[in-house]
């Protein structure tokens, strides 16, 4: 019997996908060349799966730290924060058998320890997670994680050797 690859979640537009609030993508030749070879990934773009367009307005995090609104970034009017809420809400359970994450660093929904929180127009940190992010690691605390930003040589390391040992659920 072959071994499995390990299931590993990622931000879609990781992959090279155009699903970016802007219609871009934000390929990553680290992931594309060193871990596809080792993971299986299950690509995850908690926008688009939302019902949120491709292009859209983009929007960032709002309001509190702990409790951040997702709003528009240069209409604040724009508040996608039940959309967005009410997909992370079921969501993770879907994803029960990844033996990790990936995250798009930066971003108000999977940010990981990365993304700017504005309250009245200020920025008040530059270490928030995304709401997406935060739902992942509240259902699955234990779940090895990492954003883009993070895959130097040793923590990339270190990552592959997390989920390798991460107990897979059938």
């Amino acid at each position: 019997m072959l071994n499995k690859a390990p299931l590993v979640g990622i931000s879609q537009c990781l992959l090279g996908d155009a699903v970016r609030y802007d219609g871009q993508s934000k390929a990553s030749q680290i992931i594309l060349e060193q871990l596809a070879p080792v993971f299986e990934f299950v690509p995850v773009c908690p926008e688009v799966e939302a019902g949120l367009s491709i292009p859209r307005p983009p929007v960032q995090l709002t309001g509190s730290i702990e409790t951040p609104r997702l709003t528009g970034r240069d209409d604040a009017s724009i508040d996608v924060t039940d959309i967005m809420r009410q997909y992370c809400a079921s969501k993770p359970a879907q994803l029960a058998r990844l033996s990790g994450f990936i995250f798009k660093s930066r971003s108000p929904s999977c940010g990981l320890n990365s993304t700017p929180v504005f309250v009245d127009g200020l920025c008040i940190t530059e270490t928030g997670s995304g709401v997406f992010a935060r739902a992942i690691q509240k259902h699955y605390p234990a779940l090895p994680v990492i954003d883009d930003s993070q895959l130097d040589a040793t923590s990339l390391k270190a990552f592959i050797q997390s989920v390798l040992k991460y107990p897979a659920q059938p």
